[in-house]
């Protein structure tokens, strides 16, 4: 069944009308970005980062105001930003090949194309720390220079999780002022996650194509005894060393969704629910919640591949998440070769079965696939 929540995924600019909780630091980052060229956001896993980017930022822009590219490591950084510029400037100019030129002119080619500001935001840049070589990082400081030194139409904002700070300080020698303009994301206090919760159960809604349309239908969400609800989810959600996570909420908001359907006997999404305090008390904590979540969609995945035919199925979906986590448990972006490479020899496991596999974790938002 489909959730008519946002779930595991990062808010986007489309979804202005649900984003709630981070308008100061919206304006904040805002400000940051016309202070400088460079820009160094930083907080916590979980705060909320991507999503103050990618809707908070995006929708203070009209399209013709700039022109954003948004990059995430992949196999490496510095191909990753050149594929990226290029694929931009194939949008603009198709008859034209671009490729194996130096950073500073596919940007300078890509601005004189499309005359706005590009915008290169390099998020989860962790992933640099955690999976590159010292060779990458020092070939992408020197770019990071060559840019910002060009005098091109080009602004840079690096996302990192602020225990990466420390590994920044190879860079600060190339660029010096790196630290001048940042801004640290923290976590929401009450009253912002309270207002988070009363607005996203408010606005849930349903996506779905039909004839490769995209169809949004209203989920209407009565919230009984409104203060008493929303301070019970939070003290559920509540981690005594962390706080709220913002990602769980989504999750627990879900599983408080999936329960009331249960509750009124419908297998299949409703577009009315009923959220009050006897419904979250019987829902419970949240580490219960994520364990059932992810037990369930384990489930459901093996359960495709043994209607698949596979025999050895069990302990699959897991195994293809403990490929994509380093042994300091950040995540890692990995091509589907390299995973099939890298899951136990026994298995024998077919590349339609890992795609699978892929496309089930991605819908269930385990995962985030890369293009």
């Amino acid at each position: 069944m489909l959730s008519p929540f946002k779930f595991l995924d990062t808010y986007n600019r489309e979804d202005r009308h649900r984003y709630f909780g981070r308008e100061k630091e919206t304006a904040q980052l805002y400000n940051a970005v016309f202070a400088n060229n460079l820009t160094l956001l930083y907080g916590a896993s979980g705060v909320g980062k991507s999503s103050l980017i990618n809707c908070g930022l995006a929708n203070k822009f009209y399209d013709t105001d700039w022109l954003p590219l948004f990059i995430r490591r992949n196999e490496n950084i510095n191909d990753t930003t050149d594929r990226i510029i290029s694929d931009a400037l194939s949008e603009l100019a198709p008859l034209q090949k671009w490729g194996n030129m130096p950073v500073e002119i596919l940007l300078e080619a890509l601005y004189n194309k499309c005359f706005k500001p590009i915008y290169l935001i390099f998020d989860q840049l962790e992933e640099l720390y955690t999976q590159g070589t010292r060779e990458e990082q020092s070939a992408f400081y020197k770019r990071l220079k060559t840019v910002l030194t060009s005098g091109l139409q080009v602004k840079i904002i690096l996302s990192i999780r602020e225990e990466w700070i420390a590994s920044l300080n190879r860079l600060e020698r190339v660029i010096p002022t790196l630290f001048e303009n940042r801004l640290r994301v923290e976590r929401m206090n009450d009253y912002n996650i309270g207002k988070v919760i009363a607005g996203t159960i408010r606005t849930a809604e349903k996506v779905t194509e039909e004839a490769g349309e995209r169809c949004v239908e209203s989920v209407e969400i009565k919230l009984l005894e409104p203060v008493k609800t929303v301070m019970l989810i939070m003290e559920n959600l509540r981690d005594e060393r962390d706080g709220i996570d913002l990602t769980n909420l989504q999750v627990y908001i879900d599983r408080l969704y999936r329960r009331d359907l249960a509750r009124q006997n419908k297998q299949d999404w409703s577009d009315t629910a009923t959220f009050d305090p006897d419904l979250v008390t019987k829902v419970g904590e949240m580490k219960a919640v994520l364990s059932d979540f992810i037990d369930e969609t384990i489930d459901e995945i093996e359960y495709g591949l043994k209607q698949q035919g596979m025999k050895n199925y069990r302990g699959i979906p897991l195994e293809i998440l403990f490929t994509l986590v380093t042994s300091d448990g950040t995540k890692q972006a990995k091509a589907a070769d390299t995973i099939l490479q890298a899951l136990p020899p026994n298995r024998q496991i077919t590349e339609e079965q890992l795609s699978f596999c892929i496309e089930q974790l991605s819908t269930y938002k385990l995962l985030r696939v890369v293009e």
